[in-house]
């Protein structure tokens, strides 16, 4: 197992430098990942090359790229082609810059964001046209030699982990990975208060597909029916030794991945990383 971050570079790249990479490599992380906010096609390669040289140049590994595009399960088959072609621009972006990941969002039918619930995203005609869209992906990935990393959500079309396998299973077990987030299938109280089913349920499933284990943490807000809410690992309600070790079990090369925290946070999550892999005796490699 290696531990990663996401969330250090997350904008239109032009202001990463030595340092950003740096933060990473102090903190004791192995790998970095970047999101984009703008589209993929508008990176040039001076910028990419000055990323990847502040990721590597401090020893660190690149391990995949995010950026944004259209929905990719929509119905209008104007809309879905062009969220395709910036998916794929993401893929060949990584291909220019040697990384092996290209993480692929199954996105929503709600115009308000990517991971907003609406009951279509359900659907199997939503399934369906995730599946062509990710094929269509793969064609451009496959031919620069970047793997495709799932995003799954409760409130997305990969919304269980039967689902998310036989998606994988309808496009290519080679090049469709899977990103583990148990966080983001917290869906009722039950599951609040005993996350180590759920866990142990995303492992047995998907863990043949795993590239990437991404460890939050979440609390209950007081408030009226079930309102979940992310906090620094190690101090809300997810069985984190639990999913430390399952992603240990899965190899060397498995990266366990911080996001979704401010910068000055990142230091506090990894700290308890490193306390809870030294005493559950896993290795970090």
């Amino acid at each position: 197992m290696r531990f990663g971050v996401l969330g250090v570079i997350e904008s239109d790249w032009t202001e990463v430098s030595y340092e950003t990479g740096a933060f990473a490599r102090e903190l004791g992380f192995q790998g970095l990942g970047a999101h984009l906010t703008v589209p993929a096609s508008t990176i040039t390669d001076e910028v990419g090359e000055n990323v990847r040289q502040s990721i590597e140049g401090n020893g660190l590994e690149f391990i995949q790229i995010w950026g944004p595009y259209p929905t990719i399960i929509s119905a209008d088959e104007d809309v879905r082609r062009d969220g395709v072609k910036h998916a794929a621009d993401v893929a060949r972006l990584a291909g220019r810059l040697g990384v092996p990941e290209s993480g692929l969002r199954p996105t929503s039918h709600n115009p308000n964001g990517d991971w907003w619930p609406h009951p279509e995203n359900h659907s199997q005609a939503s399934e369906d046209r995730l599946v062509r869209s990710i094929s269509e992906v793969l064609e451009v990935a496959i031919d620069v030699g970047v793997h495709l990393v799932l995003e799954v959500h409760q409130t997305s079309t990969l919304d269980t982990p039967e689902r998310v396998r036989r998606v994988v299973e309808r496009t290519d077990t080679e090049w469709v990975r899977v990103n583990i987030d148990p966080v983001n299938f917290v869906r009722d109280l039950p599951t609040a208060y005993d996350t180590t089913p759920m866990i142990n349920e995303f492992f047995d499933v998907l863990g043949e597909f795993c590239s990437t284990v991404q460890i939050k943490d979440f609390y209950l807000e007081d408030r009226l029916v079930v309102h979940v809410a992310e906090t620094i690992p190690g101090t809300g309600m997810l069985d984190i030794d639990t999913a430390l070790k399952r992603t240990a079990e899965l190899g060397p090369d498995i990266y366990a991945v911080i996001e979704h925290l401010p910068v000055n946070q990142i230091g506090l999550a990894k700290r308890h990383f490193d306390e809870r892999a030294a005493a559950l005796g896993l290795e970090v490699h």
